[in-house]
C-alpha cells in the first residue's frame, strides 16, 4: 500500500503561505484550513489508505515549486511532502 502524505505548514507560516497559495484565501484562518486538511487525511484513512499529516517548511516548498515551474497549491504541498520524505538524509518533519 502506498503511503499518502497530506502536507501542512505551521501556524507561524500560515499567513505568509496565504500570499503564495491561492486556495488558502478561502479559509477563515489556520484552524479552519487545518480542519480541512485533517478531513482529507481522515477520508483517505477511512478509505483504507495509509495516510498521515506532514508538516513542511514553507520556504523549502516555495523554492521547490519555483525550481519545477509549479504554481504553489495544496496539491503541490502534498507532492512536496512526498518529495521531502523520500529525500535521502532528510531531517524528520514533525506531524501536525
Amino acid at each position: 500500500m502506498q503511503r499518502i502524505l497530506v502536507g501542512v505548514v505551521s501556524a507561524a507560516d500560515f499567513q505568509r503561505a496565504r500570499r503564495h497559495i491561492p486556495e488558502l484565501s478561502t479559509y477563515s484562518g489556520y484552524d479552519d484550513w487545518l480542519d480541512s486538511r485533517y478531513g482529507r487525511f481522515m477520508g483517505l484513512s477511512i478509505s483504507g489508505a495509509e495516510a498521515s499529516l506532514e508538516t513542511v517548511a514553507l520556504d523549502g516548498f516555495l523554492d521547490w515549486c519555483q525550481a519545477r515551474g509549479l504554481r504553489p497549491s495544496e496539491t503541490a504541498l502534498d507532492a512536496y511532502a512526498r518529495f521531502s520524505e523520500a529525500r535521502p538524509g532528510r531531517e524528520p518533519l514533525s506531524a501536525a
